[in-house]
């Protein structure tokens, strides 16, 4: 005979200790930059992360300094005519945080550098029968540096790769100080209702040119939102950002190139 029985077991999470979760992005495109500020939570907890206002958030090459504006909860921006210079190192300087609500006030670090992008020559799309889906290509000459890449996809304006879990990055060990000559970078897949395409639809591929570090951060967290292999494997570690002061998450700074066609 077969059977089989259920024990309940209370685990004791400590949910006591909480940090600063930071978001930010810096490019060499003239445009409101944003920086999000949340406070980690429960492991419980269902809701949509608790925002941290009334902080002092700057941005600074050194020489300049932006100041943010807190423009909704948490959400802090640049004035619009804001834009990142190639060579630059960049600072973000986050200040007058009370992440305990108990009068101690704290201050978080990061920086991040722009290195210099190759202007994509063009892009096209080729269907593959096999995987039922459209493959961007990329036709770029890489310069004979090491550098790293992240690739996001467009279907008539509209981002796809919109989590972190969807874009490409990648270093460029395979076509370093070579032209590309149509490397695939991303895919439209016929079974996602928001990716599958037709004739007269316009693409848009948008590279940045990110730091060793970033890649490293983007890989590791794609890995740990990912079913583990075996099934029953450990838990992931950390994934480690470059925000100062026991705080998580990340501040990048990058440059970037486009390029649109249209499928036929």
């Amino acid at each position: 005979m077969l059977y089989s029985c259920t024990e309940k077991m209370d685990i004791q999470l400590d949910d006591a200790y909480t940090r600063l979760v930071v978001e930010g992005r810096f490019s060499t495109d003239t445009t409101v930059h944003k920086v999000r500020l949340t406070k980690t939570s429960s492991y419980f907890y269902n809701n949509a992360a608790l925002p941290v206002s009334g902080a002092i958030v700057t941005i600074s090459d050194g020489v300049n300094t932006i100041l943010l504006t807190e423009n909704s909860d948490g959400v802090y921006e640049t004035p619009p005519n804001t834009y990142g210079k190639v060579g630059k190192t960049y600072q973000l300087l986050i200040k007058n945080v009370d992440i305990d609500k108990n009068g101690v006030f704290e201050e978080y670090s990061a920086s991040s550098t722009i290195y210099p992008i190759n202007t994509i020559d063009s892009i096209a799309m080729k269907y593959n029968e096999n995987f039922e889906s459209w493959e961007v290509k990329c036709y770029v000459f890489d310069p004979p540096t090491t550098d790293y890449y992240l690739f996001n996809i467009y279907k008539n304006n509209v981002l796809l790769t919109d989590t972190i879990t969807e874009p490409l990055v990648v270093d460029d060990k395979m076509y370093n100080g070579n032209y590309t000559n149509g490397i695939g970078v991303g895919y439209l897949r016929d079974e996602k209702s928001d990716e599958k395409a037709y004739p007269g639809d316009t693409i848009e591929l948008e590279i940045w040119r990110i730091t060793k570090e970033f890649q490293k951060f983007v890989m590791e967290l794609q890995d740990a939102t990912r079913p583990s292999t075996p099934l029953f494997s450990g838990p992931p570690a950390n994934v480690k950002g470059n925000i100062s002061n026991g705080a998580v998450g990340y501040f990048t700074a990058y440059s970037t190139s486009r390029c649109k066609g249209v499928i036929r």
